[in-house]
């Protein structure tokens, strides 16, 4: 478990999840902090990103309460859920076309008061966070034309604009190439006091740039605790039911499949 002293941004309480009397996770109770970085790890149709969009509040639970900010997140509205935590999703699609920087501020919606517009600073914030994914000359580019890694950089720079203390993120680094992925788990990860959740597939990268990690096992059980606890050859040969070996060599280790 957490041993931060932080203030729990995140409380999860006796959570269990079901999808079609099927449990993805049983009895979950943590409490997650600022300053924090969490993985999200477990097998394909564990539950992770369901799991994700429970914490968002964007889906019921089977039982249990969360607190975001020590209030249940059913009770808060939807703009303060927006000011309080962003979600970055998996599958995106656009309906429509609009620019890369009017994708962007979107993630300022929620606090530009009603019947106002965006401010110089909210430009600001959103040409900051497309410096800061790498697409700093991309504001006018029709969102439809992008590659796929673009786009989903654009989707993380939206999530940046929208400036909230907890940070959910599901896969990030789906589509991105290795320098790409690199330097948006670095910059995810640097977070300022805030609570990062990131849905990753690889291990290595959960070793290497977060703090924590919540393991979700096929028979609804979870475990977590700090990546050095967590991320051993036993507990993840169980989690993801293959042989895998630890190579080590100074602070560098790699997890590979035997």
């Amino acid at each position: 478990m957490t041993t931060s002293s932080s203030p729990a941004f995140l409380d999860v309480i006796d959570l269990t999840l079901e999808i079609e009397n099927r449990l993805l996770c049983r009895s979950l109770s943590v409490s997650m902090s600022e300053g924090e970085t969490w993985s999200v790890l477990g097998p394909n149709g564990s539950g992770k990103t369901t799991l994700l969009e429970t914490l968002a509040g964007l889906r019921p639970a089977s039982s249990g309460e969360i607190l975001l900010g020590g209030e249940p997140v059913s009770s808060l509205r939807h703009r303060e859920l927006a000011l309080r935590r962003c979600m970055l999703f998996q599958n995106i699609e656009d309906a429509f076309p609009a620019t890369v920087m009017e994708t962007v501020l979107s993630g300022r919606h929620p606090h530009i008061p009603y019947l106002q517009t965006e401010t110089a600073a909210d430009y600001m914030i959103a040409r900051q966070a497309l410096h800061d994914v790498d697409l700093g000359d991309f504001e006018d580019r029709d969102i439809l034309s992008l590659s796929g890694g673009e786009r989903q950089r654009v989707s993380i720079a939206a999530c940046l604009t929208q400036n909230t203390p907890v940070r959910l993120f599901d896969e990030p680094t789906n589509h991105l190439d290795l320098k790409h992925q690199n330097n948006i788990l670095q910059l995810l990860c640097d977070n300022h006091r805030r609570l990062n959740l990131v849905v990753l597939q690889d291990i290595n990268q959960a070793w290497r740039y977060t703090s924590h990690a919540l393991l979700l096992f096929p028979d609804g059980s979870t475990e977590f605790g700090t990546v050095d606890e967590m991320l051993t050859t036993d507990r993840l040969e169980v989690l993801y039911g293959c042989r895998l070996k630890i190579i080590q060599q100074n602070d560098d280790r790699v997890v590979i499949h035997c």
